[in-house]
């Protein structure tokens, strides 16, 4: 197999070699795929500060415990998977979708839970790190 290097051009592979852009090899069997985008911000603050993130144009802080994400490039569908965390010093605490995602945005809620407290030990919480990552 040749592989060609040319300053100009950049590298060529034969046709028979499988391209991936670095991140993404959706070859193999199960395939896997990366992130379309993630986030991991501060809610605490007004407005969150995006700590670190890739795809992601904004976080919104909507109500106590409630965020929109907005990405920077559309997602190719609303078919999308979220997986979130957040931090709390004593809590338990749980991150999911407040309403269905679109094409270029979901909201999420953060809840802070006391297992031992029941449902009275449950609020919506502006935790000062919540990280969400976005698959599609």
């Amino acid at each position: 197999m040749t592989i060609t290097i040319d300053g100009g051009a950049g590298i060529t592979f034969p046709d028979t070699v499988q391209q991936t852009n670095g991140m993404t090899n959706t070859g193999g069997n199960p395939r896997y795929y990366a992130a379309r985008a993630w986030a991991t911000f501060d809610g605490s603050t007004s407005p969150p500060t995006i700590l670190s993130s890739s795809n992601i144009a904004s976080v919104a802080n909507t109500a106590t415990g409630q965020f929109t994400i907005t990405f920077t490039t559309n997602m190719p569908s609303s078919n999308y998977s979220v997986a979130g965390t957040g931090l709390h010093a004593t809590r338990g605490v749980l991150v999911g979708l407040r309403t269905s995602p679109t094409v270029s945005s979901f909201t999420i809620r953060v809840t802070a839970i006391d297992a031992n407290a029941g449902t009275a030990g449950t609020n919506d919480y502006n935790s000062p790190r919540i990280s969400v990552v976005v698959f599609a």
